[in-house]
C-alpha cells in the first residue's frame, strides 16, 4: 500500500486456494480458495495465497524494494528495552547471498521465515493505530521517593512515520473489518457494546517430528475508532483437539481481556 503497487479495492486471484514455488506449497485454510477477491478481503479472511501473489507479483524482480519498505518500517531493529533478554529481529536481506534463496520472498509474504518478539509486533500494530507514529514501550512512567519525583521518563518516538497517515487509514479500517464483517477471521470476538481491531495469526512450529504444533495469536487495539489501549495474545502448542487458530485460541482471551479494561474505562 505504501508503495503504491496495490490499493484495498484491487482484485486478487486466489484461484484453487494453493500455490506452489519450488515444489512446495502456500495453501489458504479456505479448501478451494476464496475465488477472486478485493485485497482488502484478503487481508480480512487471512488468504495466504493472496498475499503471495501481491508480493511476489510486484517484487519478484526487486525483492530488495520490499524488505527495505520493512527496513524503514524498523521491523528489522530492537526496541532497545530497557530490560534485559529482547530478542534480535530476524528479516533476511536480499544482498545475505548465503541465506537468501527463492522461497524466501513468498515465504515472507505471509509471514513465515522471519521473526519478531511479540512486543515488537504490538509496537508495530501500536504505531497504525497512532496514524503512522511508532513509540518505544515504556515499561515506567516515573520514580518517586514518597512524593518526590526522582526521575521521569517521556514518551520516546523510535520512528515518526512509518508510513503515510493514508496507509495507515487503510489498515485500521481493515483490521475493524477483521473483527467486524461477517467473513472476517475473527469476527467471532464481534460485539456491539465496544468496537475491536485486529489481526488473527496462526502459524506452524518447524519440527522434525511428525508431530505437528502451532503457534496461534491476536494482536490489536480497542476502542476501533479512538484507540486507548493495544494487547497481543500469544499461544504456544494449543491443544488442537480444541482448535489452533488464532481466531479460535487467541481472540477470545483478547476479547475477555478487552471487556475487562474498557468496562473500567471511564465514561466521558
Amino acid at each position: 500500500l505504501e508503495d503504491k503497487v496495490v490499493d484495498t479495492s484491487d482484485v486478487i486471484d486466489t484461484e484453487a486456494g494453493v500455490l506452489t514455488f519450488y515444489g512446495r506449497n502456500v495453501r489458504d485454510s479456505k479448501r478451494g480458495g476464496y475465488g477472486k477477491i478485493s485485497v482488502a478481503k484478503a487481508f480480512e479472511v487471512s488468504s495466504n495465497t493472496a498475499m503471495v501473489k501481491l508480493i511476489t507479483d510486484n517484487y519478484k524482480e526487486n525483492p530488495t524494494k520490499f524488505i527495505d519498505r520493512l527496513y524503514s518500517m524498523g521491523l528489522n531493529k530492537t526496541l532497545n528495552l530497557p530490560i534485559l533478554g529482547e530478542g534480535i529481529p530476524k528479516i533476511t536481506h536480499p544482498s545475505d547471498k548465503k541465506n537468501w534463496d527463492g522461497l524466501d520472498l513468498p515465504w515472507m509474504a505471509f509471514g513465515y521465515g522471519i521473526s519478531l518478539t511479540p512486543l515488537q509486533t504490538l509496537a508495530f500494530y501500536n504505531a497504525i493505530a497512532n496514524d503512522g507514529v511508532m513509540l518505544k514501550p515504556r515499561f515506567l512512567r516515573e520514580v518517586k521517593d514518597f512524593d518526590k519525583t526522582v526521575e521521569v521518563f517521556n514518551k520516546e518516538i523510535i520512528n515518526p512515520s512509518i508510513c503515510s497517515k493514508e496507509t495507515a487509514k487503510k489498515v485500521q479500517k481493515m483490521m475493524q473489518n477483521v473483527v467486524e464483517k461477517k467473513h472476517g477471521t475473527a469476527h467471532n470476538i464481534y460485539s456491539p457494546s465496544f468496537s475491536m481491531a485486529g489481526k488473527t495469526g496462526t502459524c506452524q512450529l518447524d519440527y522434525t517430528t511428525d508431530k505437528m504444533e502451532y503457534i496461534a495469536s491476536f494482536v490489536g487495539y480497542f476502542p476501533a475508532k479512538k484507540p486507548k489501549y493495544s494487547c497481543i495474545v500469544v499461544i504456544h502448542r494449543p491443544n488442537k483437539s480444541k482448535g489452533y487458530y488464532g481466531a479460535i485460541v487467541a481472540a477470545p482471551v483478547f476479547k475477555k481481556i478487552a471487556k475487562k479494561i474498557f468496562n473500567d474505562i471511564p465514561i466521558k
